[in-house]
């Protein structure tokens, strides 16, 4: 009886063996106290700029909206503000704290509502004044071109676009040419998952940075939730800047502090 049991148990193990050989099947010992991992979509590794973009639009940024406590509320060493009137003094003013500034090329406001010549004109008697240029990627004449002719200036070109398939359909073959920016994408509605999904359908040079611009505040919130909003203030391995913080800064500073840290 032993020598039988004996043989059926070699039979069915040297079965097995000729499956797994002919079929390549193969089976791992699962840890029963090891949680089952959700699936996530893994970013490529970008670089990031270390400080927070603060977008003024039409505007400037100053010294103020950073620092007063019932604005912002955050470090000037941690901003790059942004300044599409040519303010100097206010520019200074946030320099002098520590700050960044970037001259800002809006193509809906003046001075920069006259074309391609007359804003290059305007950015090479200005441009020593600032750390940045920074262009709203929004009308016809701003392309590629022209972001070659800003970088002949000797600053670092933020480029900001639309993150969103009709704007990278236009545009994605420009910006996958481009080497030594930094982009700042936009898109109001934009969960964490789809700036996870975006970063992964889009692939851009080595040279480049990326952080992200968001829109935080009530004006926003049908788009997206402020709990959405710091998930991926917090998660997103970018960092996070601020369309307009003007705009509920009561909000804002709720993510002041995550805003403020390093990635």
């Amino acid at each position: 009886m032993k020598d039988m049991k004996t043989r059926q148990v070699l039979f069915l193990t040297a079965l097995i063996a000729v499956f797994v050989f002919a079929f390549g099947c193969t089976t791992t010992p699962m840890n029963p106290n090891e949680p089952d991992i959700p699936g996530v979509v893994i970013m490529e590794k970008l670089e990031t700029v270390q400080r927070c973009l603060l977008w003024g639009e039409s505007g400037t940024i100053n010294l103020q909206d950073i620092i007063n406590a019932k604005r912002c509320a955050i470090d000037p060493r941690t901003v790059i503000g942004t300044d599409a009137k040519i303010d100097l003094v206010a520019t200074r003013q946030v320099q002098q704290a520590g700050g960044k500034m970037a001259i800002c090329v809006h193509p809906f406001y003046g001075p920069w509502d006259r074309g391609a010549e007359d804003s290059l004109r305007v950015l090479r008697a200005n441009v020593k004044h600032y750390d940045y240029v920074a262009i709203d990627y929004e009308a016809p004449y701003i392309d590629l071109a022209f972001v070659r002719e800003v970088q002949k200036l000797g600053k670092p070109v933020i480029v900001v676009p639309l993150a969103r398939i009709d704007s990278m359909k236009r545009d994605y073959d420009e910006f996958s040419q481009m080497e030594n920016v930094i982009y700042a994408w936009w898109n109001y509605s934009y969960q964490l998952k789809d700036w996870e999904a975006f970063f992964k359908d889009y692939k851009f040079k080595d040279s480049t940075k990326h952080m992200v611009l968001l829109s935080i505040g009530d004006k926003y919130n049908d788009y997206v939730s402020d709990k959405e909003i710091g998930n991926i203030i917090k998660n997103l391995p970018l960092r996070s800047g601020s369309f307009l913080p003007k705009n509920d800064y009561a909000t804002f500073r709720k993510f002041a502090k995550e805003l403020e840290k390093t990635k």
